[in-house]
């Protein structure tokens, strides 16, 4: 729920921001600019919409999924409530898997669906400038990097065992993935073209697939790593 509203909360936000906010404070800024003046210098493009809400979830989006999913196994790790359902016969490749899917899932939906909010929204307050299939494609885009932000989490839960480290480290890797890429442009390259992609809203099937495959081989990895770590761990350990 709290994914949910909160990709909901940017999606409703940001055509407001550009219909209702924006326009004041320019006026108090601008004062003796006249009306037809402020107009020409407000956004009023819905792609440019779209991507500012799209920059916006990542930038802050991924701090709220992060935290909110931070506990999601280091939590039981700590807890050591894990330990039921592997004495019950669950194998902890079958236990995270299960997790990644279902949560990512929800991730994907929420992200797709707060996105075509976003799109229906700023339409019916400007206008309507692109098709649906772009919008639906961003926003599926933008929902498989955050299925890879929540493979880091079960990643460093894994490995580090404490929930607020592994929301840091786990923010950490996606912003720093995103620098790196932004000074060395390798984006297509990294988990973060997925957003460039989804932020063209109309890019080429080589901006997808490249980034898309590099992607779900770091989901495989940090997966496979935490499952791993947990068949290792000592659970008599105190």
């Amino acid at each position: 729920m709290i994914l949910f509203l909160s990709f909901l909360f940017f999606a409703l936000l940001t055509p407001v921001m550009f219909k209702a906010v924006l326009p004041l404070v320019m006026e108090s800024q601008f004062p003796t600019l006249t009306r037809q003046a402020l107009e020409a210098l407000i956004v009023t493009d819905q792609t440019a919409i779209l991507q500012s809400y799209l920059g916006d979830v990542f930038e802050i989006g991924s701090i709220i999924v992060a935290f909110t999913l931070c506990g999601l196994l280091a939590q039981e790790i700590a807890d050591r409530s894990l330990v039921l359902p592997l004495c019950a016969g669950k194998k902890a490749a079958a236990i995270l898997w299960a997790k990644f899917l279902v949560f990512g899932a929800a991730l994907l939906l929420a992200a797709t669906a707060a996105l075509l909010v976003c799109y229906l929204y700023s339409g019916l307050l400007f206008s309507f400038e692109i098709g649906l299939w772009p919008v639906l494609r961003s926003g599926l885009l933008q929902g498989f990097f955050m299925a890879f932000l929540l493979a880091c989490l079960l990643f460093w839960g894994a490995l580090v065992k404490k929930t607020l480290a592994a929301g840091l480290l786990s923010l950490g890797t996606v912003y720093g993935l995103h620098a790196v890429g932004g000074i060395l442009r390798l984006q297509d390259y990294l988990p973060v073209g997925l957003l460039v992609a989804a932020a063209e809203l109309a890019p080429s099937q080589a901006a997808i697939f490249r980034p898309l495959a590099v992607t779900a081989v770091f989901i495989l990895s940090f997966v496979s790593v935490a499952v791993l770590r947990l068949r290792r761990f000592d659970w008599n350990d105190r």
